[in-house]
């Protein structure tokens, strides 16, 4: 029916993909997964998300509750299981260049849509000029405007990477 998820739709919790790394994507599918979403926590082999490498509590509060894959993006294999997961996925969440998610066979735009929701989290967007910009939280702030100045009138970041968890939260 209009308005309703697919999930919805075959009475079972949504199935969220999970691709992003470091922390507004996973804050995104930890929240979605408190919500009661079935999320599975994608990395390619040989590229690990990079929080790995930070505090393992907060990569465990992060992941809590998810299911993990890692897939091949260099075998015919590892892109197929790639791709049938982003299918059967109700929601779709990453924080990839576009030309990343071509090289793995996948286009949001050919798979957003018919009830799957694709939630692209970049610094810069997805337009034209844009799409090729890398973005991580504090230069995002900046150039979001959220900076602040410091008592001689000099701009300071004013916050540690807080684009990161805004932009998972919304």
């Amino acid at each position: 029916s209009p308005g309703r998820s697919r999930a919805a739709s075959l009475g079972r919790r949504p199935a969220v993909v999970d691709l992003s790394a470091m922390w507004a994507g996973p804050l995104c599918a930890r929240l979605l997964e408190r919500s009661g979403a079935d999320v599975v926590k994608v990395e390619l082999a040989g590229r690990p998300d990079g929080a790995r490498r930070g505090h393992p509590e907060f990569w465990r509060w992060l992941h809590d509750g998810q299911r993990f894959e890692t897939v091949d993006p260099a075998t015919r294999r590892g892109v197929g299981r790639l791709q049938r997961l982003v299918e059967g996925a109700d929601i779709v969440i990453e924080s990839s260049r576009p030309r990343a998610l071509r090289q793995l066979g996948l286009c949001a735009e050919s798979l957003s849509g018919d009830g799957r929701t694709w939630i692209s989290i970049t610094g810069y967007g997805r337009g034209p000029g844009d799409e090729e910009l890398v973005a991580f939280g504090d230069d995002a702030a900046v150039a979001g405007g959220l900076v602040a100045t410091d008592r001689g009138g000099d701009p300071v970041f004013c916050g540690d990477a807080i684009a990161d968890p805004l932009a998972g939260i919304v």
